[in-house]
């Protein structure tokens, strides 16, 4: 009855009720979500319907009672429910903010809905209550207030909560952490609302200030692409701290990098990169940089291995009848340092994940290009030269197959 009720409401009105969406610690919708969800379609509905109500009460005592008591009457009819309505009102934003407090933040995203379609509704129930009593008129502007207060705080909260967490884990692969892809999903989910939150933040001192700074027509939107700024600066600080965490320098890279990446191609399929451009001009340029850093710094993790297969300033006289015995050493350490460090790496670096597969594949392409040539080189120099009588058990791989070993990277069934 009340999906038809407000289908009725939405055609008469014009007023959009909202889609259901899921929160943005979770993808999959669970019992309360679903309860939010519904209770704020109930009480749009009731709101619209009380306000279609109370137009007819003033159409039907026009022909009823004295002008002049006409206001007090709408009054006493109208007092009981308007009453109600705030309650609930309240109510949804006592939830609101105990959920906050909980750190379920999918609550904002049932306080943006409403507060969209009663700033929606607000100019025409104005007109409908101007010639009531003050105390009829203050009730509707109680709960904007109510649920705008409850809406900054879980904004600001949201903030708070990225900068003191502490529960979630490290990925042991490196891959995406779960706060990266709520936190984008999250701010993705606020889009639709995007002049609603801008009205909020215009009248939150920390935001406006900043507003003559911020070059762009739409107020809203510049201030929503400040508050995305704030939410991924904070983002950024806790992933790197949280990076600390790991002792492998490679695997810290890893997880960087795929934050990062995870991050800007988030950005770039949303319009989240046209608000946060307004705030932060050259948010774009400072991520393809740090993906950058953290590839450099990823690739440190095969100095080692480099330093065996170096050819520069090599002792062995490659024109001389005969190796000396320590230059068959030399050899001989430089192919068994190499095969121990190559096979250690695929061990480990098999499972690391990079789940991008356009970042994936231009890593494996990046360490090819880094390490082939290289080690073309020395195979070519050492390979052919009699140091070992047991040239198997130094001469492991072939330049193609050290391709094939990097092709298994990031993949721990390979």
């Amino acid at each position: 009855m009340l999906i038809k009720a407000s289908q009725t409401i939405e055609q008469s009105t014009g007023l959009n009720l909202g889609t259901r969406r899921a929160s943005h610690l979770d993808i999959s919708y669970n019992v309360e979500e679903i309860d939010n969800e519904q209770e704020m379609e109930n009480y749009l509905v009731c709101v619209v319907a009380l306000h279609k109500l109370m137009q007819i009460e003033l159409s039907a005592m026009k022909g009823i009672i004295e002008p002049t008591h006409q206001p007090r009457v709408f009054e006493l009819i109208v007092k009981e429910a308007m009453d109600s309505i705030v309650q609930d009102g309240e109510n949804i934003a006592a939830r609101a903010k105990r959920c906050i407090s909980r750190h379920d933040f999918g609550s904002v995203l049932v306080i943006f809905p409403i507060l969209k379609q009663l700033m929606a509704l607000k100019p025409e129930f104005e007109r409908t209550v101007e010639e009531c009593d003050p105390y009829v008129k203050s009730k509707f502007e109680s709960i904007l207030t109510t649920l705008h207060s409850t809406g900054v705080k879980g904004l600001e909260d949201f903030i708070e909560s990225l900068r003191s967490d502490s529960v979630t884990q490290l990925p042991p692969d490196g891959t995406v952490h779960e706060l990266t892809s709520n936190v984008l999903m999250f701010l993705e989910q606020l889009l639709e609302y995007t002049d609603t939150i801008g009205r909020v933040l215009a009248q939150d001192l920390s935001y406006s200030i900043h507003l003559d700074k911020l070059k762009s027509h739409d107020k809203n939107k510049a201030l929503l692409g400040y508050y995305i700024k704030k939410v991924l600066v904070q983002l950024n600080h806790t992933l790197i701290s949280k990076s600390e965490q790991y002792n492998d320098t490679a695997l810290k890279a890893i997880f960087r990098l795929n934050n990062n990446n995870y991050i800007l191609k988030s950005l770039q399929r949303s319009n989240l990169l046209e608000l946060y451009l307004i705030a932060e001009p050259g948010c774009e340029e400072y991520y393809y940089k740090s993906i950058q850093e953290h590839k450099d710094a990823y690739s440190t993790s095969w100095n080692k291995l480099l330093n065996y297969i170096s050819t520069e300033d090599s002792p062995i006289n490659l024109h001389g009848d005969k190796l000396k015995d320590k230059e068959r050493a030399f050899i001989k350490e430089k192919f068994a340092g190499f095969n121990k460090e190559i096979d250690d790496i695929v061990k480990v670096q098999r499972g690391y994940s990079i789940p991008d597969v356009e970042l994936r594949e231009s890593i494996k392409r990046d360490n090819k290009e880094y390490i082939i040539p290289k080690y073309n080189a020395f195979y070519n120099m050492y390979a052919c030269i009699p140091f070992t009588k047991n040239p198997d058990k130094y001469i492991k791989h072939k330049p193609d197959e050290i391709v094939t070993l990097i092709d298994k990277f990031f993949d721990v069934a390979a």
